[in-house]
């Protein structure tokens, strides 16, 4: 969907708060560090084979989903860190955003109908969500 005059996830989605003030960033930078860290099979990440601690879970309805992500999310981030986000679909770039910003922006992130990458600047920890219903949290045993 095009708005008159740019792109509509850009100019609404991102355009609005908790996102329009977010740092943007070049989302290949996250794509070349998961593909150069993590094992793949096909497209996906091989979660079967990855480094640390992986826990998994399925969801069937998006509010369960999205407030298990956040909550996730909000665990791992520690106060001063960063987390990167790429989606692997309709957001036009990358995000980072702080600790103290993490629940409204990751609720924020997680409207748009995409696959979402949040993960620390120091890449210790990666939660994927999936728009499919599953969300997917590692713990990497030494950050890569």
């Amino acid at each position: 969907m095009q708005m008159m005059g740019g792109n509509y996830w850009e100019d609404s989605v991102y355009g609005g708060p908790p996102l329009a003030s977010l740092e943007r960033q070049d989302s290949a930078a996250v794509f070349g560090w998961l593909q150069a860290h993590l094992p793949s099979r096909g497209s996906k990440i091989d979660w079967s084979n990855t480094p640390g601690s992986h826990q998994y879970w399925r969801f069937d309805d998006d509010l369960s989903l999205a407030t298990r992500a956040v909550s996730e999310v909000c665990k791992h981030v520690q106060p001063g860190d960063v987390v990167d986000h790429v989606g692997d679909g309709l957001s036009p770039f990358g995000v980072a955003f702080a600790a103290s910003e993490a629940a409204a922006v990751v609720g924020a992130l997680l409207e748009i109908p995409e696959h979402h990458y949040f993960v620390a600047r120091d890449r210790s920890w990666l939660v994927v969500v999936s728009s499919e219903g599953d969300l997917d949290v590692l713990e990497l045993v030494t950050p890569a």
